[in-house]
């Protein structure tokens, strides 16, 4: 769930003086002020973030589902538009969720039956069409998806059914089009509400049993591992942001851009899923009670914080102007592309000094392997 703040002067936190902060900060006072209550933060995340945000993403997944229905009842140009407006509504969900990489998502490879990207060797495209090659008959039940590979099962296949320029036609046609797509939209809300279900049911075993899972045994007697699965939701997808969604695009300068790259480039929702993968890491940042903004806060490291806040504010400020797609900025905002590549690093920066304040060690990054 995303929390606002109201603030007027937004710093530029970028080239030297962001330098100049990071090294002022590298220095920064990090006595412990008070012992931090991570029971609190994981309680108060539990309630106010990972329930709503799975809630929210299981009701649009079902509204997608029920969209799909309507249109292969009636494949119509309307019917069309409202299930891309549908797809995009819950590809809108999913990545103001997708950072929470632990816990139900990843009961039987949830996460990348739901989006398998990034897919630098084309299989789900691949996949995809050899589904579709199938005969007007085929069954694409519940059998059919547990045989499947985890590219066709989600979001990027069904990008590819509903965006492709001849959609309408393709889905009118008398192959397996419609059906397929049908069937991929209700396999996601089974998944989606699953995933839900799931943490409804075990998140208060998830947080009584954290306290004995964390990754070694000095950080065990002080940080909960359902702590620091929380602070890796936080930072480590900047980094793939920054990488991936981002750099990975740009190429080595605008006349060398790689636009097919970028995620959701089929819906012009690349810069979209950037700005809401990043109001879902402020609100996980910022809490209402117990956030870890007020962790710092605890531990004396004011500065720290309101640079971390600042920055979450910057990049809205430069997001904000270049739209949805980032396929139709690379040629008009190529330069402020860069920049806001640039405050990622900086804020990538700025939230891996704040676990080295907290004495949390992340350990493997499971997004490595991607």
């Amino acid at each position: 769930m995303k929390r606002r703040i109201n603030t007027s002067l937004l710093p530029t936190l970028v080239g030297a003086s962001a330098l100049f902060l990071l090294a002022g900060l590298l220095h920064g006072n990090h006595a412990a002020a008070q012992s931090v209550n991570w029971q609190a933060y994981n309680e108060e995340t539990l309630h106010e973030d990972i329930l709503p945000a799975y809630a929210h993403f299981a009701s649009a997944a079902e509204g997608l589902a029920k969209a799909s229905n309507a249109l292969c009842n009636t494949t119509d140009s309307a019917n069309l538009a409202s299930t891309r407006q549908a797809y995009r509504d819950t590809l809108t969900a999913w990545q103001g969720v997708s950072h929470l990489q632990f816990g139900p998502v990843t009961y039987l490879m949830r996460n990348y039956s739901i989006q398998f990207w990034p897919d630098r060797k084309s299989i789900g495209r691949k996949q995809l069409q050899s589904a579709l090659a199938l005969p007007a008959d085929s069954v694409f039940d519940a059998e059919f998806f547990h045989q499947a590979s985890v590219s066709i099962k989600g979001l990027p296949a069904l990008e590819q059914l509903l965006f492709r320029t001849d959609a309408l036609e393709q889905l009118q046609g008398i192959g397996v089009d419609c059906r397929l797509t049908q069937a991929i939209a209700g396999n996601l809300s089974t998944m989606a509400d699953g995933i839900y279900q799931d943490w409804k049911r075990e998140g208060e075993t998830l947080l009584r049993g954290s306290d004995i899972a964390a990754e070694d045994d000095v950080q065990a007697s002080t940080v909960p591992a359902f702590s620091i699965d929380l602070m890796k939701s936080l930072v480590e997808p900047i980094e793939l942001i920054r990488d991936t969604k981002l750099l990975a695009v740009l190429g080595k300068g605008a006349d060398s851009t790689y636009p097919h790259r970028a995620e959701s480039w089929m819906s012009e929702h690349s810069l979209a899923n950037i700005r809401t993968n990043l109001d879902a890491a402020q609100a996980l940042y910022k809490g209402s009670n117990a956030g870890l903004e007020q962790l710092l806060r605890q531990r004396g490291e004011e500065e720290r914080a309101k640079a971390i806040e600042q920055q979450f504010l910057l990049l809205d400020e430069q997001l904000q102007p270049l739209g949805d797609s980032l396929t139709g900025a690379l040629d008009a905002h190529y330069a402020e592309l860069v920049t806001i590549a640039d405050s990622l690093k900086v804020l990538d920066h700025l939230l891996g000094m704040a676990m080295k304040t907290l004495g949390i060690q992340l350990g493997f990054n499971s997004r490595d392997g991607d």
